[in-house]
């Protein structure tokens, strides 16, 4: 996390979740990203509004809130997207970056899916309690993918 261009501030996230599942039903419920909302609590709102929603072109708005008092509206944009290896998203709105995901498998049963968030905020707002709130930002980050994990286990590993 720090200043980007322009006083924007910069954040980059790792996220690592394992699951005892085949590789194959983990890419297709991580990419099925409109049915979030039904099992991510954080997810308020996911339309796909050009293209699958898993295809390169194609575009997602998003809602997400955490637990901190504000929504956050982005759009995800597909730019690379390879079936079962990895997913390259670019993120305008609220959060400008990138976002990728990879997927393998870490051993015999076992799938890693591997997310790097690198935005930045664009709310001025956000952007000046930074220095103030910068462990809460990033503790609402980790508790927003917390979430997913655990809502996404039982579906991935039924």
């Amino acid at each position: 996390m720090g200043a980007g261009r322009l006083g924007l501030t910069t954040y980059h996230f790792v996220t690592d979740w394992r699951f005892t599942a085949a590789l194959q039903k983990v890419w297709s419920v991580v990419l099925d990203i409109e049915r979030y909302p039904g099992w991510w609590k954080n997810f308020r709102r996911v339309q796909i509004t050009r293209g699958d929603g898993k295809s390169v072109g194609s575009v997602i708005a998003c809602e997400v809130r955490g637990s901190l008092p504000y929504s956050l509206n982005y759009a995800l944009e597909v730019r690379e997207a390879e079936e079962y290896r990895h997913i390259l998203l670019r993120s305008t709105g609220d959060l400008v970056g990138t976002g990728r995901w990879e997927f393998s498998e870490a051993e015999p049963g076992i799938v890693k899916a591997l997310y790097h968030w690198d935005v930045a905020t664009t709310n001025p707002i956000l952007n000046v309690v930074t220095p103030l709130a910068k462990g809460a930002l990033a503790r609402n980050h980790e508790q927003v993918m917390a979430n997913g994990y655990a809502a996404l286990r039982p579906h991935v590993e039924s």
